[in-house]
């Protein structure tokens, strides 16, 4: 799922009466945008951690891509919504008439080898197995485009900040 940020409004809101071609002033900017998006980055994994019950560690290391384009005065999201492994639900337990992870159960499937993951027979026959995942788009969408709104002011804050601290203390 990608998502793209203009920052160019907030921008110019903020950046009005100053010169925009000194050094500081550039530089307050860049801190700004760099500081934004690492908020944004940390935001967007705790909210949908905690919407969607998945381990955080999955989206710190595989699921999360936060980039800025400075020139076109954007902030790209990407964040990896393809259905996850059971295992990063919580631990996987062969309970009675299924597995369980976390909360969330799958009747009729099975455990191989102790291993943190779940399988569940298509047919009656032995062979073929499906790998059992859990779906977490239909959570994450609703969260990702609530944080980006909530985010813009944080933004501004972050711009003040940093022109302030370039203006009256560089």
């Amino acid at each position: 799922m990608k998502v793209s940020v203009d920052i160019n409004d907030s921008l110019n809101d903020v950046l009005m009466g100053l010169d925009q071609t000194r050094a500081d002033v550039k530089r307050a900017i860049k801190r700004a945008q760099r500081k934004y998006t690492t908020f944004i980055q940390r935001l967007l994994i705790q909210a949908v951690v905690d919407a969607s019950g998945v381990k955080r560690n999955l989206f710190k290391k595989h699921r999360v891509h936060v980039t800025t384009a400075y020139a076109e005065g954007q902030i790209k999201v990407w964040l990896g919504v393809a259905p996850v492994d059971l295992g990063y639900l919580g631990k996987v337990r062969e309970v009675a008439g299924g597995v369980k992870a976390g909360k969330h159960y799958r009747p009729g499937a099975f455990m191989i080898n102790d291993k943190n993951t779940a399988f569940k027979r298509v047919g009656k026959a032995r062979l073929p197995i499906l790998y059992q995942t859990e779906a977490i788009e239909p959570i994450a969408k609703p969260v990702v485009t609530q944080i980006l709104q909530r985010g813009q002011q944080r933004l501004v804050t972050l711009l003040e900040q940093e022109l302030n601290y370039a203006l009256n203390h560089e």
